[in-house]
């Protein structure tokens, strides 16, 4: 059997052909399905779902700073919401929001539009995995 090392070396046919070089690399390996009877694979995991349900990304339109506390204790007070809503910053203006029940979710994502000190606060739904500063936030449904 040939080295993992040569199987990935440099002087192999480089991208073009990776694919039949890690075939070939697999059908080295000698693998049979009864070594695979262990192997449980899930297509998602529950747990970890629940954990990212009613989340979006909010994001204050202003380059002035402001206190962070502040704006979370006004839109606490303007959503009025029936259970707990928790944030978390992750970059200038930029937090991820969490409520935990779909009534609360309802208001704060269709019952705006939402300010902060006269500032807009737009909102977008977040899956929890892609990165923040990729997810477009570029409206406010009025």
């Amino acid at each position: 059997m040939a080295a993992a090392s040569d199987v990935f070396s440099s002087t192999n046919r480089g991208s073009q052909g990776r694919d039949d070089d890690l075939g070939d690399f697999f059908d080295k390996l000698d693998l049979h399905e009864e070594e695979f009877d262990d192997v449980v694979v899930e297509e998602e995991a529950p747990e970890m779902l629940e954990g990212i349900r009613w989340v979006a990304l909010a994001r204050v339109q202003t380059t002035k700073n402001f206190i962070q506390s502040a704006f979370y204790k006004d839109m606490r007070a303007a959503w009025n919401c029936s259970q707990v809503v928790r944030f978390w910053p992750i970059g200038p203006n930029l937090f991820v929001v969490q409520v935990y029940c779909l009534g609360d979710w309802d208001r704060i994502m269709e019952q705006g539009p939402w300010l902060f000190l006269n500032m807009e606060v737009l909102l977008v739904p977040y899956d929890g995995f892609t990165n923040a500063e990729e997810v477009p936030i570029l409206y406010m449904p009025i």
